[in-house]
């Protein structure tokens, strides 16, 4: 009986810690995104990307060009390649605050690059706020007329 106990207990742990650890309960579990890139000769489409913050990023790399292509971002720490008409593919795990990342060809970097936005920010920039130094100024101005010669007159024509 003692034993039947035990087990029974030791079954209830278990199941308690299986559910506790499911990804299915919703706050642990990483948002999946797949990004679609690929290379030509010397370009890539497209060039701008976004991911969520956080998120785990699978970037789905192509090259549609006739030699060696990367996709390479030191800043995420990430580089794919791909020989002329292959594709591969590399996970990261996006950065947990917002930011803009360069990415380039490691092969080409003059000419293939691009950007990935993590979580939003490539946003324009709210313009300041406007300050009293903005505000309209009014100048008086002294046209002098050549036919005249004195300072704030003009001929009506």
């Amino acid at each position: 009986m003692k034993l039947a106990r035990s087990l029974f207990v030791l079954a209830l742990v278990v199941a308690i810690g299986v559910s506790c650890g499911s990804e299915e309960n919703g706050s642990d579990a990483a948002v999946e995104q797949n990004l679609e890139i690929q290379a030509f000769d010397f370009y890539f489409d497209p060039t701008a990307l976004s991911a969520d913050v956080g998120a785990e990023v699978t970037i789905e790399f192509t090259n549609s060009g006739s030699v060696a292509h990367s996709w390479t971002s030191p800043d995420l720490d990430v580089e794919v390649e791909a020989s002329a008409g292959e594709e591969s593919q590399v996970t990261f795990v996006a950065p947990s605050e917002p930011g803009s990342y360069d990415f380039f060809c490691e092969y080409h970097p003059e000419e293939m690059q691009g950007t990935i936005s993590i979580g939003g920010s490539d946003e324009p920039v709210e313009e300041r706020p406007e300050t009293d130094e903005d505000e309209d100024v009014d100048v008086d101005v002294d046209v002098e007329d050549e036919d005249s010669n004195e300072a704030g007159t003009t001929d009506d024509y």
